[in-house]
Protein backbone atom coordinates (compact mmCIF):
# COMPACT_ATOMS: atom_id res chain seq x y z
CA UNK A 1 0.00 0.00 0.00
CA UNK A 2 1.35 3.41 -0.91
CA UNK A 3 1.28 6.79 0.77
CA UNK A 4 -1.94 7.42 2.69
CA UNK A 5 -3.58 10.86 2.76
CA UNK A 6 -6.54 10.80 5.10
CA UNK A 7 -7.18 9.36 8.56
CA UNK A 8 -4.61 9.28 11.31
CA UNK A 9 -2.97 6.09 12.57
CA UNK A 10 -5.08 6.05 15.75
CA UNK A 11 -8.27 5.74 13.74
CA UNK A 12 -6.88 2.67 12.01
CA UNK A 13 -5.66 1.17 15.27
CA UNK A 14 -9.08 1.48 16.90
CA UNK A 15 -10.75 -0.25 13.97
CA UNK A 16 -13.02 2.65 13.05
CA UNK A 17 -12.28 2.40 9.33
CA UNK A 18 -14.39 -0.20 7.56
CA UNK A 19 -14.19 -1.07 3.84
CA UNK A 20 -17.10 0.20 1.78
CA UNK A 21 -18.65 3.48 0.77
CA UNK A 22 -18.95 5.46 -2.44
CA UNK A 23 -17.18 8.44 -3.96
CA UNK A 24 -18.09 10.87 -6.72
CA UNK A 25 -15.95 13.33 -8.67
CA UNK A 26 -15.68 15.22 -11.96
CA UNK A 27 -12.59 15.46 -14.13
CA UNK A 28 -11.96 17.82 -17.08
CA UNK A 29 -11.29 14.91 -19.42
CA UNK A 30 -13.36 12.81 -21.83
CA UNK A 31 -14.67 9.61 -20.22
CA UNK A 32 -16.17 7.75 -23.20
CA UNK A 33 -13.25 5.36 -23.66
CA UNK A 34 -10.08 4.24 -21.93
CA UNK A 35 -7.03 2.64 -23.55
CA UNK A 36 -4.14 1.68 -21.24
CA UNK A 37 -1.84 1.05 -24.23
CA UNK A 38 -2.02 4.60 -25.57
CA UNK A 39 0.51 7.20 -24.47
CA UNK A 40 -2.00 10.01 -25.02
CA UNK A 41 -4.93 8.68 -22.96
CA UNK A 42 -5.51 11.09 -20.07
CA UNK A 43 -8.23 8.95 -18.48
CA UNK A 44 -5.91 5.92 -18.47
CA UNK A 45 -3.23 8.03 -16.81
CA UNK A 46 -5.61 8.84 -13.94
CA UNK A 47 -7.73 5.69 -13.58
CA UNK A 48 -5.76 2.92 -15.31
CA UNK A 49 -4.52 1.34 -12.06
CA UNK A 50 -8.12 1.00 -10.89
CA UNK A 51 -9.01 -1.27 -13.81
CA UNK A 52 -5.89 -3.09 -14.95
CA UNK A 53 -2.98 -5.13 -13.64
CA UNK A 54 0.41 -5.92 -15.15
CA UNK A 55 2.32 -9.20 -15.12
CA UNK A 56 4.82 -7.66 -12.72
CA UNK A 57 4.35 -4.63 -10.50
CA UNK A 58 6.36 -2.19 -8.45
CA UNK A 59 6.09 -2.58 -4.67
CA UNK A 60 6.39 0.17 -2.06
CA UNK A 61 10.18 -0.26 -2.00
CA UNK A 62 10.44 0.15 -5.77
CA UNK A 63 11.17 -3.53 -6.46
CA UNK A 64 9.57 -5.49 -9.30
CA UNK A 65 7.40 -8.29 -7.92
CA UNK A 66 4.99 -10.81 -9.49
CA UNK A 67 1.42 -9.57 -10.00
CA UNK A 68 -0.52 -11.61 -12.56
CA UNK A 69 2.62 -13.68 -13.03
CA UNK A 70 3.02 -16.55 -10.58
CA UNK A 71 6.71 -15.95 -9.93
CA UNK A 72 9.79 -14.29 -11.33
CA UNK A 73 10.81 -15.38 -14.87
CA UNK A 74 12.29 -18.88 -14.82
CA UNK A 75 15.40 -19.58 -16.96
CA UNK A 76 14.84 -22.44 -19.38
CA UNK A 77 17.71 -22.95 -21.79
CA UNK A 78 18.05 -19.71 -23.71
CA UNK A 79 14.54 -18.64 -22.77
CA UNK A 80 12.65 -17.18 -19.85
CA UNK A 81 9.35 -18.72 -18.80
CA UNK A 82 6.69 -16.48 -17.26
CA UNK A 83 3.94 -18.57 -15.72
CA UNK A 84 0.56 -16.92 -15.16
CA UNK A 85 -1.43 -17.42 -11.99
CA UNK A 86 -4.23 -19.93 -12.36
CA UNK A 87 -7.93 -19.09 -12.25
CA UNK A 88 -7.64 -15.48 -13.37
CA UNK A 89 -10.83 -13.86 -14.61
CA UNK A 90 -11.58 -10.37 -15.88
CA UNK A 91 -14.19 -8.05 -14.39
CA UNK A 92 -16.63 -9.27 -17.08
CA UNK A 93 -16.05 -12.85 -15.87
CA UNK A 94 -13.94 -13.89 -18.86
CA UNK A 95 -11.06 -16.31 -18.23
CA UNK A 96 -7.70 -14.54 -18.52
CA UNK A 97 -5.10 -16.92 -19.89
CA UNK A 98 -1.63 -16.91 -21.41
CA UNK A 99 -3.01 -16.26 -24.88
CA UNK A 100 -4.71 -13.11 -23.56
CA UNK A 101 -1.45 -11.94 -22.00
CA UNK A 102 0.38 -12.53 -25.30
CA UNK A 103 -2.32 -10.58 -27.16
CA UNK A 104 -2.05 -7.71 -24.65
CA UNK A 105 1.72 -7.52 -25.15
CA UNK A 106 1.25 -7.50 -28.94
CA UNK A 107 -1.39 -4.79 -28.66
CA UNK A 108 0.86 -2.65 -26.44
CA UNK A 109 3.70 -3.11 -28.92
CA UNK A 110 1.48 -1.85 -31.76
CA UNK A 111 0.59 1.31 -29.82
CA UNK A 112 2.46 3.18 -27.08
CA UNK A 113 4.84 0.37 -26.12
CA UNK A 114 6.63 -0.06 -29.45
CA UNK A 115 9.92 1.45 -28.30
CA UNK A 116 9.63 0.29 -24.69
CA UNK A 117 9.38 -3.34 -25.87
CA UNK A 118 11.94 -3.07 -28.69
CA UNK A 119 14.37 -5.51 -27.04
CA UNK A 120 11.68 -7.86 -25.69
CA UNK A 121 10.81 -10.62 -28.20
CA UNK A 122 7.22 -11.65 -28.80
CA UNK A 123 6.44 -14.56 -26.48
CA UNK A 124 5.22 -18.03 -27.41
CA UNK A 125 2.21 -19.38 -25.56
CA UNK A 126 2.98 -22.66 -23.81
CA UNK A 127 0.07 -23.83 -21.70
CA UNK A 128 -0.26 -21.44 -18.77
CA UNK A 129 3.06 -19.80 -19.59
CA UNK A 130 4.68 -17.28 -21.91
CA UNK A 131 8.06 -18.27 -23.28
CA UNK A 132 10.41 -15.39 -24.16
CA UNK A 133 13.56 -15.89 -26.22
CA UNK A 134 15.39 -13.64 -23.80
CA UNK A 135 17.81 -14.09 -20.88
CA UNK A 136 17.68 -10.80 -18.97
CA UNK A 137 15.08 -11.51 -16.29
CA UNK A 138 15.43 -8.10 -14.60
CA UNK A 139 14.86 -6.25 -17.86
CA UNK A 140 11.88 -8.47 -18.72
CA UNK A 141 10.23 -7.82 -15.36
CA UNK A 142 10.82 -4.08 -15.70
CA UNK A 143 9.35 -4.06 -19.21
CA UNK A 144 6.27 -6.05 -18.22
CA UNK A 145 5.66 -3.88 -15.14
CA UNK A 146 4.99 -0.82 -17.30
CA UNK A 147 1.42 0.54 -17.23
CA UNK A 148 1.71 0.82 -21.02
CA UNK A 149 1.86 -3.03 -21.06
CA UNK A 150 -1.29 -3.48 -18.97
CA UNK A 151 -3.00 -6.84 -19.23
CA UNK A 152 -6.29 -6.80 -21.14
CA UNK A 153 -8.23 -9.69 -22.68
CA UNK A 154 -7.91 -10.54 -26.38
CA UNK A 155 -10.20 -8.37 -28.47
CA UNK A 156 -10.07 -5.51 -25.98
CA UNK A 157 -12.31 -2.52 -26.75
CA UNK A 158 -11.47 0.94 -25.30
CA UNK A 159 -15.19 1.78 -25.40
CA UNK A 160 -15.94 -1.14 -23.06
CA UNK A 161 -12.88 -1.54 -20.81
CA UNK A 162 -12.26 -4.87 -19.12
CA UNK A 163 -9.39 -5.92 -16.88
CA UNK A 164 -8.44 -7.77 -13.72
CA UNK A 165 -8.07 -4.70 -11.47
CA UNK A 166 -9.96 -3.82 -8.27
CA UNK A 167 -12.82 -2.12 -10.14
CA UNK A 168 -14.93 -2.90 -13.19
CA UNK A 169 -15.91 -0.19 -15.67
CA UNK A 170 -19.64 0.54 -16.09
CA UNK A 171 -21.13 3.24 -18.36
CA UNK A 172 -24.11 5.09 -16.88
CA UNK A 173 -25.47 7.76 -19.19
CA UNK A 174 -23.28 10.84 -18.83
CA UNK A 175 -21.12 9.16 -16.18
CA UNK A 176 -18.96 6.11 -15.67
CA UNK A 177 -18.91 4.03 -12.51
CA UNK A 178 -15.93 2.14 -11.19
CA UNK A 179 -17.69 -0.66 -9.33
CA UNK A 180 -15.99 -3.06 -6.91
CA UNK A 181 -14.75 -6.07 -8.84
CA UNK A 182 -15.20 -9.27 -6.78
CA UNK A 183 -13.10 -11.17 -9.34
CA UNK A 184 -10.07 -8.86 -9.02
CA UNK A 185 -6.78 -10.72 -9.30
CA UNK A 186 -5.21 -8.93 -6.32
CA UNK A 187 -8.38 -8.43 -4.32
CA UNK A 188 -11.42 -6.19 -4.83
CA UNK A 189 -11.49 -2.51 -3.99
CA UNK A 190 -12.38 -1.37 -0.48
CA UNK A 191 -14.80 1.20 -1.88
CA UNK A 192 -18.07 -0.07 -3.33
CA UNK A 193 -18.16 2.41 -6.18
CA UNK A 194 -16.58 5.56 -7.62
CA UNK A 195 -18.75 7.68 -9.94
CA UNK A 196 -16.85 9.82 -12.44
CA UNK A 197 -18.37 12.53 -14.62
CA UNK A 198 -16.72 14.65 -17.28
CA UNK A 199 -16.52 18.28 -16.16
CA UNK A 200 -17.52 20.61 -19.01
CA UNK A 201 -15.11 23.25 -17.71
CA UNK A 202 -12.53 23.69 -14.97
CA UNK A 203 -15.02 25.28 -12.57
CA UNK A 204 -17.58 22.45 -12.63
CA UNK A 205 -15.64 20.07 -10.39
CA UNK A 206 -14.77 22.77 -7.87
CA UNK A 207 -18.37 24.01 -7.78
CA UNK A 208 -19.72 20.48 -7.21
CA UNK A 209 -17.18 19.81 -4.47
CA UNK A 210 -17.73 23.12 -2.70
CA UNK A 211 -21.49 22.54 -2.65
CA UNK A 212 -21.11 19.00 -1.26
CA UNK A 213 -22.39 17.27 -4.41
CA UNK A 214 -19.03 15.56 -5.01
CA UNK A 215 -16.57 13.99 -2.59
CA UNK A 216 -13.40 15.00 -4.45
CA UNK A 217 -12.58 18.36 -6.02
CA UNK A 218 -10.23 18.19 -9.00
CA UNK A 219 -7.23 20.54 -8.79
CA UNK A 220 -8.70 22.49 -5.89
CA UNK A 221 -10.93 22.57 -2.80
CA UNK A 222 -13.67 24.91 -4.02
CA UNK A 223 -14.60 27.44 -6.67
CA UNK A 224 -15.20 30.47 -4.45
CA UNK A 225 -13.75 29.25 -1.16
CA UNK A 226 -12.52 25.93 0.26
CA UNK A 227 -15.23 23.51 1.30
CA UNK A 228 -15.66 23.48 5.07
CA UNK A 229 -13.65 20.67 6.67
CA UNK A 230 -12.07 19.57 3.39
CA UNK A 231 -8.46 18.43 3.13
CA UNK A 232 -6.06 18.71 0.20
CA UNK A 233 -4.55 15.73 -1.60
CA UNK A 234 -1.63 15.61 -4.01
CA UNK A 235 -0.37 12.39 -5.60
CA UNK A 236 1.84 14.06 -8.16
CA UNK A 237 2.10 13.81 -11.91
CA UNK A 238 0.59 11.02 -14.01
CA UNK A 239 1.41 12.52 -17.42
CA UNK A 240 2.65 15.65 -19.17
CA UNK A 241 1.01 18.27 -21.34
CA UNK A 242 3.19 18.44 -24.45
CA UNK A 243 3.35 21.11 -27.17
CA UNK A 244 4.52 19.89 -30.59
CA UNK A 245 5.46 21.60 -33.83
CA UNK A 246 4.17 20.20 -37.14
CA UNK A 247 4.67 20.61 -40.85
CA UNK A 248 2.63 23.82 -41.08
CA UNK A 249 5.12 25.52 -38.76
CA UNK A 250 7.51 25.64 -41.76
CA UNK A 251 10.97 26.77 -40.64
CA UNK A 252 9.90 26.57 -37.00
CA UNK A 253 9.31 22.82 -37.30
CA UNK A 254 12.76 21.83 -36.05
CA UNK A 255 13.91 20.01 -32.91
CA UNK A 256 14.19 22.16 -29.82
CA UNK A 257 11.81 24.95 -30.85
CA UNK A 258 8.81 23.59 -28.94
CA UNK A 259 10.72 23.24 -25.69
CA UNK A 260 12.21 26.73 -26.02
CA UNK A 261 8.68 28.09 -26.46
CA UNK A 262 7.55 26.21 -23.36
CA UNK A 263 10.52 27.30 -21.28
CA UNK A 264 9.83 30.93 -22.16
CA UNK A 265 6.32 30.81 -20.63
CA UNK A 266 6.30 32.30 -17.11
CA UNK A 267 4.93 29.59 -14.76
CA UNK A 268 2.58 32.16 -13.21
CA UNK A 269 0.65 32.34 -16.50
CA UNK A 270 -0.33 28.67 -16.13
CA UNK A 271 -0.37 28.19 -12.36
CA UNK A 272 -4.19 28.18 -12.15
CA UNK A 273 -4.08 24.86 -14.02
CA UNK A 274 -1.93 23.14 -11.35
CA UNK A 275 0.82 22.10 -13.75
CA UNK A 276 3.48 21.35 -11.16
CA UNK A 277 6.52 23.10 -9.78
CA UNK A 278 7.76 26.30 -11.46
CA UNK A 279 10.63 25.93 -13.91
CA UNK A 280 13.61 28.12 -14.65
CA UNK A 281 12.27 30.51 -17.27
CA UNK A 282 14.24 31.18 -20.44
CA UNK A 283 13.95 34.58 -22.14
CA UNK A 284 10.45 34.87 -23.62
CA UNK A 285 10.93 33.93 -27.24
CA UNK A 286 7.33 33.93 -28.37
CA UNK A 287 6.05 32.52 -31.64
CA UNK A 288 7.89 33.73 -34.73
CA UNK A 289 6.27 31.55 -37.36
CA UNK A 290 3.25 32.40 -39.50
CA UNK A 291 -0.06 33.29 -37.76
CA UNK A 292 -1.44 30.00 -36.55
CA UNK A 293 -3.46 28.08 -33.95
CA UNK A 294 -2.70 25.48 -31.32
CA UNK A 295 -4.70 22.41 -32.30
CA UNK A 296 -6.23 20.64 -29.30
CA UNK A 297 -8.97 18.09 -28.58
CA UNK A 298 -12.28 19.85 -27.99
CA UNK A 299 -13.48 17.19 -25.52
CA UNK A 300 -10.62 17.80 -23.04
CA UNK A 301 -11.48 21.04 -21.18
CA UNK A 302 -8.24 21.15 -19.21
CA UNK A 303 -6.18 20.93 -22.39
CA UNK A 304 -8.37 23.53 -24.13
CA UNK A 305 -7.89 25.99 -21.27
CA UNK A 306 -4.15 25.31 -21.26
CA UNK A 307 -3.97 25.84 -25.03
CA UNK A 308 -5.69 29.21 -24.65
CA UNK A 309 -3.29 30.28 -21.91
CA UNK A 310 -0.27 29.22 -23.96
CA UNK A 311 -1.57 30.98 -27.08
CA UNK A 312 -2.14 34.21 -25.17
CA UNK A 313 1.42 34.07 -23.86
CA UNK A 314 3.40 33.21 -27.00
CA UNK A 315 1.40 35.29 -29.52
CA UNK A 316 3.25 38.24 -31.08
CA UNK A 317 2.23 41.02 -33.51
CA UNK A 318 2.11 39.57 -37.06
CA UNK A 319 2.71 36.14 -35.50
CA UNK A 320 -0.62 35.69 -33.76
CA UNK A 321 -1.49 32.41 -32.06
CA UNK A 322 -4.95 31.23 -31.00
CA UNK A 323 -6.35 27.95 -29.66
CA UNK A 324 -8.27 25.72 -32.06
CA UNK A 325 -10.33 22.94 -30.42
CA UNK A 326 -11.21 20.17 -32.91
CA UNK A 327 -13.06 16.82 -32.67
CA UNK A 328 -11.00 13.95 -31.29
CA UNK A 329 -10.98 12.03 -34.59
CA UNK A 330 -9.72 15.06 -36.49
CA UNK A 331 -7.08 15.70 -33.86
CA UNK A 332 -5.81 12.12 -34.10
CA UNK A 333 -5.64 12.37 -37.89
CA UNK A 334 -3.72 15.65 -37.72
CA UNK A 335 -1.31 14.29 -35.14
CA UNK A 336 -0.65 11.19 -37.21
CA UNK A 337 0.07 13.18 -40.39
CA UNK A 338 1.68 16.12 -38.55
CA UNK A 339 -0.58 18.51 -40.46
CA UNK A 340 -0.61 21.37 -37.95
CA UNK A 341 1.64 24.19 -36.82
CA UNK A 342 1.28 23.58 -33.08
CA UNK A 343 -0.57 20.83 -31.24
CA UNK A 344 -1.18 20.25 -27.53
CA UNK A 345 -1.45 16.66 -26.35
CA UNK A 346 -0.95 14.22 -23.46
CA UNK A 347 2.04 11.92 -22.93
CA UNK A 348 2.09 9.26 -20.19
CA UNK A 349 5.36 7.89 -18.78
CA UNK A 350 6.14 4.26 -19.59
CA UNK A 351 8.09 3.74 -16.36
CA UNK A 352 9.27 5.69 -13.31
CA UNK A 353 12.33 7.90 -13.58
CA UNK A 354 14.12 9.76 -16.33
CA UNK A 355 14.39 6.80 -18.69
CA UNK A 356 10.64 6.18 -18.59
CA UNK A 357 10.06 9.86 -19.31
CA UNK A 358 12.57 10.06 -22.15
CA UNK A 359 11.27 6.92 -23.89
CA UNK A 360 7.64 8.07 -23.63
CA UNK A 361 8.33 11.60 -24.87
CA UNK A 362 10.51 10.40 -27.74
CA UNK A 363 7.91 7.77 -28.68
CA UNK A 364 5.13 10.36 -28.77
CA UNK A 365 7.36 12.56 -30.92
CA UNK A 366 7.75 9.73 -33.44
CA UNK A 367 11.50 9.73 -32.94
CA UNK A 368 13.63 6.65 -33.64
CA UNK A 369 15.64 7.81 -30.65
CA UNK A 370 13.07 6.18 -28.35
CA UNK A 371 14.22 2.69 -29.31
CA UNK A 372 17.85 3.72 -29.03
CA UNK A 373 17.24 4.95 -25.49
CA UNK A 374 15.86 1.55 -24.48
CA UNK A 375 18.68 -0.38 -26.10
CA UNK A 376 21.43 1.94 -24.85
CA UNK A 377 20.11 3.81 -21.80
CA UNK A 378 22.05 7.03 -21.11
CA UNK A 379 23.63 7.50 -17.69
CA UNK A 380 22.16 10.89 -16.90
CA UNK A 381 20.70 10.34 -13.45
CA UNK A 382 17.32 11.82 -12.58
CA UNK A 383 16.56 14.97 -14.58
CA UNK A 384 13.32 16.95 -15.13
CA UNK A 385 11.23 15.72 -18.05
CA UNK A 386 11.43 19.11 -19.79
CA UNK A 387 15.21 18.76 -20.09
CA UNK A 388 14.89 15.54 -22.10
CA UNK A 389 13.13 17.08 -25.12
CA UNK A 390 15.86 19.42 -26.43
CA UNK A 391 16.36 17.21 -29.48
CA UNK A 392 12.66 16.61 -30.16
CA UNK A 393 9.91 18.49 -31.97
CA UNK A 394 7.91 18.37 -28.74
CA UNK A 395 8.24 20.31 -25.52
CA UNK A 396 6.92 19.69 -22.02
CA UNK A 397 4.57 22.48 -20.93
CA UNK A 398 3.80 21.07 -17.50
CA UNK A 399 2.45 18.15 -15.53
CA UNK A 400 -0.98 16.55 -15.47
CA UNK A 401 -1.46 15.92 -11.78
CA UNK A 402 -3.75 14.01 -9.44
CA UNK A 403 -4.45 16.63 -6.82
CA UNK A 404 -7.30 18.63 -5.33
CA UNK A 405 -9.53 18.53 -2.28
CA UNK A 406 -11.25 15.65 -0.49
CA UNK A 407 -14.07 15.36 2.00
CA UNK A 408 -12.77 14.85 5.52
CA UNK A 409 -14.03 11.26 5.74
CA UNK A 410 -12.26 10.15 2.56
CA UNK A 411 -8.91 8.41 2.74
CA UNK A 412 -6.89 8.30 -0.48
CA UNK A 413 -3.83 6.12 -0.99
CA UNK A 414 -0.93 6.77 -3.33
CA UNK A 415 -0.05 4.21 -5.96
CA UNK A 416 3.27 2.38 -5.54
CA UNK A 417 3.33 2.54 -9.34
CA UNK A 418 4.31 5.38 -8.48
CA UNK A 419 1.89 7.41 -10.61
CA UNK A 420 -1.24 8.94 -9.06
CA UNK A 421 -3.56 7.37 -6.52
CA UNK A 422 -4.56 3.80 -5.69
CA UNK A 423 -8.35 3.94 -5.66
CA UNK A 424 -8.52 0.23 -4.93
CA UNK A 425 -6.83 0.78 -1.57
CA UNK A 426 -8.68 4.02 -0.80
CA UNK A 427 -11.57 4.04 1.67
CA UNK A 428 -14.26 6.14 3.27
CA UNK A 429 -14.66 6.39 7.02
CA UNK A 430 -17.56 4.39 8.37
CA UNK A 431 -18.54 3.30 11.86
CA UNK A 432 -19.16 -0.31 12.69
Amino acid sequence: MGLVQGFDGEAWARGRVVPGGRLSLRVPWPIGSLDPHRLDDGLAAIFGDALFDTLYARDDAGNQVPSLAEAEPEPEGGNLRVRLRGGLRTAKNRPFEARDAAAAIARARSLGGRAWLVDVPSPKVDGRSLLFGFRDAARLMRALASPIVAMVPAGYSPESPDGTGPFRFVSRGDAIALVKNPLAARGPAFLDEVTVRSAPDLAASLRAFESGTDDLGWLGSGLHEPRAGSRPFDFGAVAWAVLSTGRDALTWDVPGVAQRLCDGIPPSRLSHLAIGQPWATEPEQGWGGPPTAITVREDAPWLVELARAIAATITRPSHEVTAKPVPAAEFAQRRSSRLYSLALDVVRPVAPGSLGAMVALASADGSARASELVQRPPKLGEVPARTTTRLLRSGVVGEIRVQGGRASDVQLVGSPGPFGFDLGASTRQRTR
